[in-house]
């Protein structure tokens, strides 16, 4: 048995001795036995005085002495953070130190309402209240938009920096600026200063900055307009502006820019403006100087709607010399649009377009259609139509409903004596009138005249007013005919003549090649047309060489379809009666068969043109018949040629 199982074995004995109700007594012989002895338990605390005791005592006192210390060593450090604190504050809040930005005060003396393009002057004071010099200081002034030196106004004053001398402490510089401000009434400018510093001893740069406003209490310019509060619909109005220096000194290079309202149709300008029909350049305006512009036009609108009219003045800008870089100046105006007391409208073949597009010489119908719009009664009413214009053919007016034309002066006239109801219309009372013209054909336009047909309507009457008094009341309306151009297109066949020189067998024998010239031309009468295009189909026994003249013409040939394609662009009209011309030749080449013997075989199908007209906006197309082997225009020809021989 080994030791572990020795180990169980007695460790089982034991426990059958322990637990077992008739185990015998079991002494261990092994064990000492305690003695029977009385002992004696004082009742009392009584001091030890074993050297073990003494121990424990001197060490519970030393570990309570270093306790005591350490909390007076931390109260001791938190003390002292503390007061470092109050004295770093009251250092850096109490403004004590020796540098700090916030001891360095920028005074500007100077007025802070100033006038427009006026010379104005101010003084910066920078004053040191640090216990230390501020060296190698600078200050820099940045302006506003729209600022100018006095020395200088051609130019744009946008910054200046100054050196200054080294500022001692608790001492101050000045310095003094001097400046112009343009820009419009009311508004505020802004001047920035940054001041830069150093102190000794140290490599750090300083900074300190401020900003002051001032406020243009009047514009270097005063802009009046001078117009009508209000306007019956379609009348003529003038608008003046008059703009006028405010400055003791010049201004230069000035836009005056109008924008106009959604109906408005501007007519004319004096001056001409020198961009579009609405901004108008100035290169100087003295002082008391002033410039006036007189706008012509038309109103339209509703009854009771405002048309506003804004007007901006200001510098030009350096980069784009439209556009205004600085305001000066800027307004806004309406005008009221009232019903029209006569209310008029002219149709002419039942369209209401201002421009209608018409042939030469073909006759055409107009309406004039009359309402008395006011509350009152209108007496002595009249209608006249005025006629002009290079198209304007006098024999081709025909007065109808009562009207009567005279030559003399070129209108048609309806009064009372051909209309009784002109002699006092109701309020609301409608009366229709009509009348024929017949512009002139395109061979009868003069030399360099315009094709066009210009007519005015004018309608006058009189009206009574509460206090008894006749006032004159009047509408006017306009209308326009443009004659849409005369755009043709020839096709003919050559052989001995033309840009290529042909081959094969003439007249045509079967089943051999013969090549043939076609010349396509293009002419055209009075309006310029653009997207001139020309197109036929090649059949399928003819087939196009390649080649074309002029080189530069656009000319394409699509295989699929078998089209020829000729993209002429933009024709100019013809001058002094004659027409403009544009051409193009191409050659193909003819194979007959045996069934085409004796006949004149197609070279090229129908040739069709389509184009736009660019004065009228119509779509303008024609077609041409199929060109033939008959060649008859060129000079080589002789009967017969024409036929398919054997």
């Amino acid at each position: 048995m080994d030791y572990e199982d020795e180990k169980k074995d007695k460790l089982n004995k034991l426990e059958k001795k322990l637990y077992s109700r008739k185990a015998p007594l079991i002494i261990d012989k092994g064990r000492t036995l305690l003695p029977d002895e009385q002992v004696s338990v004082s009742e009392d605390w009584q001091e030890s005085k074993s050297s073990f005791g003494n121990a424990a005592r001197r060490f519970a006192n030393m570990t309570k002495n270093k306790h005591t210390f350490a909390k007076k060593f931390l109260g001791f450090s938190v003390g002292f953070f503390v007061l470092a604190l109050l004295v770093a504050g009251f250092i850096f809040l109490g403004g004590n130190n020796l540098v700090s930005s916030k001891n360095v005060d920028i005074k500007v003396t100077g007025p802070i309402s100033v006038g427009g393009g006026q010379e104005n002057s101010f003084d910066i004071s920078i004053v040191n209240e640090n216990n230390t010099d501020l060296q190698g200081a600078s200050l820099l002034v940045e302006y506003p938009t729209g600022s100018r030196s006095p020395n200088d106004l051609s130019k744009d004053l946008t910054r200046e920096r100054f050196a200054l001398e080294t500022i001692k402490s608790g001492q101050s510089f000045n310095q003094n600026i001097k400046v112009l401000f343009f820009g419009e009434k009311e508004t505020i400018k802004e001047v920035k200063l940054s001041l830069e510093y150093r102190v000794s001893n140290s490599s750090a740069l300083f900074y300190k900055e401020k900003v002051f406003e001032v406020s243009i209490s009047s514009a270097p310019v005063i802009v009046t307009p001078i117009y009508p509060k209000e306007v019956n619909s379609n009348q003529d109005i003038s608008f003046v502006i008059e703009v006028a220096s405010n400055s003791k000194d010049n201004i230069r290079d000035f836009l005056v820019n109008v924008e106009y309202p959604f109906g408005f149709i501007f007519q004319s300008a004096s001056p001409n403006a020198s961009f579009g029909n609405n901004i108008w350049r100035f290169s100087n305006l003295a002082s008391g100087d002033k410039k006036t512009i007189t706008l012509r036009g038309t109103v339209v609108g509703q009854d009771n709607e405002e048309r506003v009219f804004r007007v901006n003045v200001g510098t030009a800008s350096v980069d784009d010399e439209r556009q205004i870089e600085v305001p000066l100046s800027s307004l806004t105006e309406s005008i009221m649009v009232k019903k029209p007391f006569i209310g008029l409208s002219m149709l002419l073949d039942s369209k209401e377009e201002d421009v209608v597009a018409a042939e030469g010489g073909r006759d055409m119908r107009g309406e004039i259609l009359l309402t008395n719009n006011l509350p009152s009664r209108l007496f002595n009413t009249t209608v006249s139509v005025s006629f002009k214009g290079g198209a304007y053919n006098k024999a081709g007016v025909v007065a109808e409903s009562g009207g009567f034309f005279q030559s003399i002066d070129d209108r048609i006239v309806w009064d009372k004596r051909g209309v009784p109801v002109f002699a006092d219309m109701a309020p609301g009372e409608t009366e229709r009138l009509s009348f024929r013209v017949s512009p002139l054909a395109y061979s009868q336009l003069g030399a360099g005249a315009k094709p066009e047909v210009e007519m005015t309507v004018v309608s006058e009457g009189e009206r009574v007013l509460e206090s008894g008094s006749v006032e004159k009341v009047r509408s006017t309306e306009t209308k326009k005919i443009v004659l849409s151009t005369n755009l043709s297109l020839q096709a003919r066949v050559v052989r001995s003549s033309g840009s290529f020189e042909n081959s094969g067998p003439v007249p045509p024998r079967v089943d051999q090649k013969t090549t043939y010239t076609i010349i396509w031309t293009v002419s055209n009468s009075v309006n310029q047309v653009s997207n001139v295009e020309v197109r036929t189909t090649l059949p399928q026994y003819v087939k196009w060489t390649g080649f074309s003249n002029p080189k530069n013409e656009s000319f394409l040939f699509n295989p699929s379809s078998s089209e020829l394609v000729w993209n002429a662009g933009s024709i100019l009209p013809g001058l002094g009666g004659t027409s403009s011309q544009k051409s193009v030749s191409f050659q193909v080449e003819l194979l007959p068969s045996l069934s085409q013997l004796g006949q004149t075989p197609q070279l090229i199908g129908q040739s069709r043109l389509s184009a736009t007209d660019k004065v009228t906006g119509m779509k303008i197309e024609s077609s041409v018949l199929p060109v033939t082997t008959n060649f008859s225009g060129d000079p080589d020809y002789k009967m017969g040629d024409e036929r398919v021989g054997q």
